[in-house]
Order: structure tokens, then sequence, then C-alpha cells
């Protein structure tokens, strides 16, 4: 929004509203001004007509600009009402004659139901400055002229208004001449040259002065030209002189070509041909200005040439001069300046809005409701301009109400019945107010509604039209008319053409029914078109009906003959008549101007005959009938009659007994080939016959028979090449394919042997003491049945930890000493308890690194991620191996999981009954450890020498020796012994 200034947008807050009566459809009424300035940016915002009803915020509402122009500067937005400019907005465009521009348009808000009269004035800025017909002007004078002669100037220009219009001229200082400036009696202004001292030609031929023309703008603009004062030798002759130097006419528009404007007279006191005057144009004078005027040289009478029109230009201004016809006249100046006066020569003209897009009304309207926007315009001036409007007939139900200047309303002025009246003829009487006042007649027709249950008819089954091909656009058809029994909206028929097919080829008016053509027809592409035009209602639910348009397509003579045989180039074709000068038999061959050899016989044609067929010009033309009719003809080159041109079909016989005597002989024929249409089309052929002896014409062919032509030699090349580039492609892709086939593939004991190496080159940790931990298990407790497919975790009740802090979170790392220190406590507190079961401190339960399924089932899951707890270990009860190498999990402790944090505990398939190697090598850990707790003595030691223990020692070397490491594999781990020896799975 732009900020309200006096040289920006104002808002001036001149609105009013009245209530034009009391129901469903009373409608109120707005008056709103804007300002703006000329060339603001496109969309620049000046008002919201949401102002009007005390809505400073965005309402939902729909906006209707009453506005008929096809160039309108202005946009108004159909939701919010915001006032804006469209395009660009140019004062002297809008507005060339007219001080202040002001443009006034209507919108209907349909939320509120009220008519809001806009006036935007466009305000000027100083954009352009003046100019000069000419930016030189040559003059001449003879060096005898008295003082105070006056010349008259050109007149500057200046579209601008106000103080950024013309203001004033200037000269550039001289001795010899000065400026005067005579303003009209309209607010014109013109400069004249003014002889202020005697001058003469020995001393100066010529005086070069600038004129300058200023506004007042902000800035300030000028515009110069240069003026060129020759002065001319005196000699004993009196110059010719005006009695005045400038005339002012004024001339009616509706002045006839031909009417004397005026007659300039100069005078000359001389006598012979030094006394007679001539009269003329300057040589600077415009082309319009020569085209609306002429001088008659010996009278001096101006005389308009063609008809005036004020609304378009309503002054002009000639320059006339005026010489003696001695020698070195001195010519004579004067400013003509023609007032075009405005005569009521425009009627006024109507525009209706309805308040519905169709003049429907309901009958239970009530009175004094809104019906239509009466805008009425006359492009005249003055009273010549004024329009008044009356409703001559339908007054006793409707009525005019007089809004502004150029609106009325139409409103209901009755209840209105339409079981009486189905519909109403109103009759609209648009006057000016002018001397001899024009006026017009406007007729109008408003439905009442009805119930929707009849459909359209068509007046027609089908509707045939012919047009002739090649047809202006857009060319009227045919009018479609269908009629429909209901009223109101119900009996509103639309006309559409619902196939897209044809919707670029053929439209129709909604309203009218009437179709025009969008495009020419061709006929040779199209002999007819068929299309469905639907005819629909406006009712609720809509009924509708399609007729068939039938649109034949004559042909027109548009397509001129081409001729096909013989193949012309470039107008010409070659025919080499081959001669048996023994028999007289001929042989054809056709060739062009460019390819003389050729060696394509046509015919042999039998020697028995006086009269035999040389060739056929085979033509064609695509029109039809007559306009496809051929006829040949020969033009020239048979002035002996020696050829005979079949004007039908086109054979071109000889007319010769003596046939031999043509041998080496060319002779050229002329022929034309026109159609029969009514404005015949042509087309001509230079035809070359060549008559040789048959025997040299095969011999030369029979020695330039094995030579390739280039262009066939270019070909074979292209085609060796393809083929070469399809075998290298061919090669490449099969390469590409067998080496991605090799990638694909893979090499097991590569890649065993590459992992080895990597592993070799690793160093391997030493397993310390601390490394080691060994998990008791109590003894004399019952062993926990688990299911088979599930981990398996002990049942007995936990037993919370009393001696411990609960926050003490450290790992427990269990050794034989501390763990005979906490066995002897536990049996000095409770003997008889604590023989079977041990109490460790609490600790936070880390996740079970177990070797589990890959498909675990969610109880294990939430299991493994339960609060931290306390247990007892309890001991199971001896089980053979076998039954020892079941899922058995176990918690493992954080000292442990970082020794083999090295091992990826990867989640074997359920398929597979064994585990991976190192999965055996880590349950055999856990297994002998339980064993080994369970074989404790009363003392709590171990026996070292039982074999339990022996088989830990041993896999802890193996462990330290690095005799098993994991290796990678696209197909899975493999685990194997340095010495190439392999675990099974």
């Amino acid at each position: 929004m732009l900020l309200l200034s006096p040289f920006m947008l104002q808002f001036t807050a001149l609105w009013w509203h009245f209530f034009l009566s009391v129901g469903c459809q009373a409608v109120t009424l707005f008056r709103v001004k804007y300002k703006v300035l000329e060339e603001v940016a496109n969309g620049t915002v000046i008002g919201n007509l949401l102002e009007c009803f005390g809505l400073w915020e965005r309402s939902v509402d729909t906006f209707q600009l009453f506005q008929f122009p096809e160039e309108f500067p202005f946009h108004v937005g159909s939701e919010d009402g915001l006032l804006s400019t469209a395009g660009r907005l140019d004062r002297e465009q809008l507005c060339r004659h007219n001080d202040p521009c002001l443009v006034s348009f209507t919108v209907l808000t349909a939320k509120h139901f009220a008519l809001i009269h806009v006036e935007v004035q466009v305000l000027d800025i100083n954009d352009h400055g003046p100019q000069f017909p000419k930016a030189e002007l040559e003059l001449e004078m003879s060096e005898n002229a008295s003082l105070q002669t006056r010349i008259p100037l050109d007149q500057a220009l200046d579209p601008d208004t106000s103080t950024n219009a013309l203001f004033s001229y200037s000269l550039s200082p001289s001795d010899h001449f000065a400026l005067d400036v005579i303003s009209g009696s309209d607010g014109t202004k013109h400069a004249e040259l003014v002889v202020v001292k005697e001058v003469d030609r020995e001393l100066h031929s010529c005086f070069d002065l600038v004129l300058t023309a200023s506004d007042h703008g902000e800035p300030p603009k000028s515009g110069t030209t240069l003026v060129r004062v020759i002065v001319l030798d005196s000699n004993d002759n009196s110059p010719a002189v005006f009695a005045e130097s400038s005339l002012t006419v004024e001339i009616g528009e509706d002045a006839l070509p031909g009417t004397l404007l005026i007659t300039v007279t100069a005078t000359d006191s001389d006598q012979g041909p030094n006394g007679e005057i001539e009269y003329l144009l300057s040589k600077y004078t415009t082309l319009e200005v020569l085209h609306m005027f002429s001088i008659d040289a010996r009278t001096g009478n101006i005389v308009l040439r063609h008809p005036l029109d004020f609304e378009k230009i309503p002054t002009y201004e000639l320059d006339v001069q005026a010489r003696d016809l001695g020698a070195n006249p001195t010519p004579a100046h004067c400013k003509i300046f023609i007032k075009v006066l405005d005569v009521n020569d425009n009627a006024p003209d109507v525009h209706i809005t309805w308040v519905s897009w169709v003049p429907v009304l309901s009958e239970a309207l009530p009175n004094d409701s809104f019906v239509a926007l009466v805008t009425t315009s006359d492009p005249d001036s003055g009273n010549n301009g004024q329009v008044h409007c009356y409703l001559s007939q339908g007054y006793e139900h409707f009525r005019l109400k007089r809004t502004n200047k150029y609106s009325y309303i139409l409103l209901t002025n009755a209840t209105l019945d339409r079981e009486r009246w189905s519909e109403y003829n109103l009759t609209l009487l648009i006057q000016d107010q002018g001397i001899l006042p024009l006026a017009m007649e406007k007729y109008l027709t408003i439905y009442i509604s009805d119930i929707n249950d009849n459909p359209p008819l068509f007046e027609r089954r089908t509707y045939n039209v012919s047009i002739a091909e090649n047809n202006m656009t857009p060319s009227f058809l045919v009018t479609v008319r269908a009629n429909d029994a209901d009223l109101d909206l119900n009996g509103k028929i639309t006309y559409s053409i619902q196939d897209s097919l044809v919707s670029d080829l053929v439209s129709v008016d909604s309203n009218t029914g009437e179709i025009f053509a969008l495009r020419a027809f061709d006929h040779e592409q199209m002999t007819s078109l068929e299309f469905l035009v639907t005819a629909e209602d406006g009712g609720y639910p809509k009924l509708a009906s399609n007729v068939s348009v039938r649109v034949n397509l004559l042909d027109k003579n548009d397509n001129s003959p081409v001729i096909i045989q013989p193949a012309l180039v470039e107008g010409r074709a070659e025919i080499t008549i081959l001669v048996n000068a023994e028999t007289g038999c001929l042989w054809t061959s056709l060739g062009t101007h460019s390819s003389p050899k050729a060696s394509v016989t046509s015919m042999i044609l039998k020697p028995n005959s006086s009269t035999h067929l040389l060739f056929t010009i085979v033509a064609s033309d695509a029109d039809s009938g007559l306009n496809g009719d051929l006829h040949y003809n020969i033009l020239s080159g048979n002035d002996d009659g020696l050829f005979v041109l079949d004007p039908l079909s086109g054979q071109v016989f000889i007319n010769s007994s003596n046939i031999s005597s043509l041998i080496g002989n060319e002779l050229e024929l002329r022929i034309l080939v026109n159609d029969q249409g009514n404005l015949p089309l042509q087309v001509e052929a230079l035809v070359l016959l060549i008559f040789k002896n048959h025997r040299d014409h095969l011999k030369n062919s029979a020695q330039g028979s094995w030579r390739l032509s280039p262009s066939m030699v270019i070909a074979i090349c292209l085609i060796v090449l393809l083929v070469i580039f399809l075998i290298i492609l061919a090669l490449i892709v099969s390469l590409r394919k067998r080496e991605k086939k090799e990638k694909m593939a893979y090499n097991c004991r590569e890649a065993e042997q590459a992992h080895r190496e990597q592993q070799l080159k690793k160093p391997h940790r030493q397993i310390q003491k601390t490394d080691i931990y060994l998990i008791p298990v109590l003894k004399n407790r019952q062993d926990v049945h688990c299911e088979a497919e599930q981990p398996c975790f002990c049942k007995e009740a936990l037993v919370k930890e009393t001696a411990w802090n609960d926050s003490q979170q450290t790992p427990f790392h269990l050794t034989p000493t501390l763990y005979r220190t906490l066995r002897s406590q536990g049996n000095q507190k409770d003997s008889a308890e604590q023989k079977d079961a041990f109490n460790f401190p609490a600790m936070q339960r880390r996740p079970l690194y177990s070797h589990k399924l890959r498909h675990s089932s969610e109880k294990n899951s939430s299991f493994q991620t339960s609060e931290p707890y306390t247990k007892s270990l309890v001991k199971p009860l001896p089980r053979s191996m076998g039954n020892q190498n079941s899922d058995f999990l176990m918690p493992t402790n954080p000292p442990l999981d970082m020794t083999l944090s090295k091992q990826k505990f990867s989640e074997p398939d359920p398929g597979l009954s064994e585990a991976q190697p190192h999965q055996h090598l880590l349950r055999s850990l856990v297994r002998l450890s339980l064993v080994a707790f369970s074989e404790q003595n009363s003392t709590g030691e171990f026996v070292l020498d039982s074999p339990p223990v022996q088989q830990i020692s041993q896999l802890l070397s193996l462990l330290h020796q690095g005799q098993f490491q994991p290796k990678p594999s696209h197909r899975g781990n493999k685990y194997t012994s340095k010495n190439d020896s392999r675990d099974d799975p």
C-alpha cells in the first residue's frame, strides 16, 4: 500500500450510502475517490474497497467489476477487494485531451449487496519534455527586411499538463533578433522571431540561433531546435507581406472534404512577375497536416481534404509561406492554427450489467429490488456528451434510478407474477443533450423463474451447412437454435461443443448458438466435418439435448497442377529419344536436367504408324471437380507441327514419317498444364528432346556401366563403417558381461588365503590372568527345565543382597580366593541355608551376550532388556555333554565381553543344527566352568587335576596361541586352524 501524500496516492473519504429499499434485494450505494500517480509499477495497490464497509481486515466477499472497455488499467480483487493497477498506467494515453484525468467504474459486492462507484484520478508526472517537430528549422529573409518583421517559429509540444506542460520559450543571445511569445485563447503558446536590427549579407550571410522550450516540472525538462536564418541578397523588389503573422480558424468536425477553411493573402507592391505571389506550405509540414489540408498556390485558399475528428485530433498547425516569382524571392511566413470544434456526431451507447449472469428474476422478488446496472457513454464533449436514459416500455413493473452522471440502476417497481407475465420486454431510450440530440434504443428482456421440467429442443433434427475451403477466420457457419418451455435459469439455454477434437476447428456462441469456423479448412485434407452441439439449460438438475451439425467443405481452385512425369528440376526435363535408323523404332529414356544419362526405357514403339508416341506428361492436381481437371498444351517449340499433344491424356506424339532425319537434333518444347477452375492455375515445363542413334547410346552405356556413381560409393562406405562399429560394440558388450560374471563368482580359497595373510600381520594380544573369569554355580540345586527352542533362566526366587550397597555398580571379579572368603562368611551367617546357595552383591544387569536364534521371540527380547536385579546362582544337576550343548543362556560379565570383543556374535540360521566354531569354543568354556564349580571340594578349592580344568587350560592355550581365528566370507564365516585344519560348523 502506497503512503497517502499530495504527490502519491490519496484516499478521500467522500463515500456515502443510502438504502433504496427494505428487503433481501435492497442495494446500498457507495462513492469513493482515489488518486494515483501515472507510471507506477504494475500491481501497485491503490486502495481497499472493504474500507467502504468499515472493514480494515480481509473479509470474504465477491467483488464484480462493472467495466466493459477491453483495455482497463485497473484490477479489483474478486475476494479481497484490493484495487490495484493492471499494466502500464499512462495518463497521456488514458486522457489525451482531458485534464484532470478521471477514470470511473462501478463495482458490485455480493455479500453486502452494494454498488461502489469508484473514481480514480491519474496524476501527471513530468515524464515528457517539450519537443519540436524538427531538430533544425531553416528560414530565409532578405537583407533589406524592415525592423519588427515577424517570422513564426515551430511550436513545441509537451503532452504533460499543469506545471509539467510547456511554460516558456527562450532564444540564444543575438543582436539582430529577438523572441516574442504569443499565448492563444486556449492557453497554447507559440514563438515568433522578430527582427530588431538591420542585417547586412556582406557581414552575416547566415545566423544560427538556438530556440529552447522549457516546462516547470520537477525536475524541469526542456527541448531545443536549431533555427538557421539565411540572409538573401537584396534586390529592388519588395517582398511579399502577410497582413497578420498568425491566424486562427475554427471549423466543426462535421465539415465535408473540399470545404474552404480560410484564404490567406499577402501583398507585394512590385509589378509583373515580381508582384505575383505564390502560396505554399512549409517544407517542414508534417505528413498528417499534408494529408488533411491543401493550399492553392495562386489564390491562397486552404481546403479540407479529409473528414475531421475532434475526438482524435482537436487542433492543427499550418506554416504558410508567400513569395513572389522574381529572382531570389524572400518568403513571408504566416502561422495558421486550425481548431476543430466538437459537434454532436456520436450517438450515445449503453451497457447493461445484470445482477446475475442472465436476466432472470424470481417472481417472489420484492418491490424496489435491484435488477441491473445501466451504464451510458458518449465520446462527445459538453452537452453533446451528457446522456439521459429513460424507460419507454415496461415502466409499469420496472423503473430507473440515477446514481451518478453516467450510471443508472434498474429496480423493480411492482410485485412480479409469473403466471400473468412469463417475461417482460423493456425498452431503454438513451439520448444526449446536444442541439440536435442523438438517441438510441436498447431492448431488454427479463424472464421470470420456473422449475426445470422440460429439456431444450432444437428446431431441426440435423443441421447441414456448406462452406468453401480457405475461408476467413472466424467465419460464420450456421446458427443452431433450441427452445425450452421452462423459464428462469431453467429456460436459459447455453450452447457448447463437447467434442474436444473439433474444439480447435469450430466454436459456438454460448448464448446465440452461432457457430463459427476458427480455422481455414482444406478440402484436400478433409471433405466434411460432423460434430454435436449441446444445448443445456441452467436448471437443477441440468437437462440437455444434442444436435448433429455437418459441415460440407466445398473445393476451391487453390492448388496448382504438379507435373509428376517426367521429373522436373527447376522446371526442366530431358528426354532422350533413341532412333533405330534401320527399322524406325523409337526408345524413350526419361531424364532430368541434372541427370541427362538416364537409361530407363519407358516403352518401345512400333514403326508401322506415321504418328509415334514419344512420352506422356503425367500431372496431378489435389483439387477436385473442374478444379482438378487438367488440360495439356504446347506453348512453344512446335512451330512446324512436328509434335502432337493430346490435351486430355498428356500424350506427346511425333508426326513424322522420316524420324531418322531427326538423329542428332535437340528440340525444346514448352508445355503448359492448366486446370479448368474459374481462375485456372497452371504450370509450365521445358522439355528437351534429344534424338540419338540407339547404337551409339548402347555403346556409351556399355562403356560406363561398370563404373559406380559417387553416391553409390558413399553408401557402400557408410554401410561398411556401420558393420564395423556394430561388431566392435558387440565385442565390448560381451567382454563386459564376462567380467561382470567373473566378479560375481566367489573363490573361497583366495578369500581365505588373503584373510590369513592379513591376520598374520596383526599383533596378537596376550591373554592375562585377569581376562579369565569363572562363573560359579552352587551345588545341590535342582535342574531348571527349559524349552527346547528358547533361552532357559533360573526359576528360583531372587535373593536380595543386604550386605552390599545397592548403588555399587562395579564389575564383580570372581577368583578362587575371593570365592572361598565369601563362602566362609555365608557359612557363618546361616550355615543351614547357605550350603546350597551363595549370595552375590546387587549388580546392574548387563545384556546377555549369547548365541541366540535369529528369530528369537519377543519374550526373550523383553527379558534381556529388563531392569537390574539380584539373583542367586544355583548349580544345575549333572548332565551329559550332549545336554550341556543345549542353548543355555548365561549372563556374561563385562570383562569377558571385552576379552571376546573381536568375536562377532552373528545370529545363526534357525535351520542350522550346530553352532559356528567360535560359538563352540565359548560354549565349551561356559560348560567347563560350570562343571569345575560343581567339582569343588569342601574347602572351596578347585580340583586342578580334574578333566574340565585341564580342558579349560587347553582351550585357553589355543586362544593365546591364536590357533583359532575368524575369516570373513561372502557366504558365511569359517573358522580354521593355521595348519589348514577345518572344523565343521
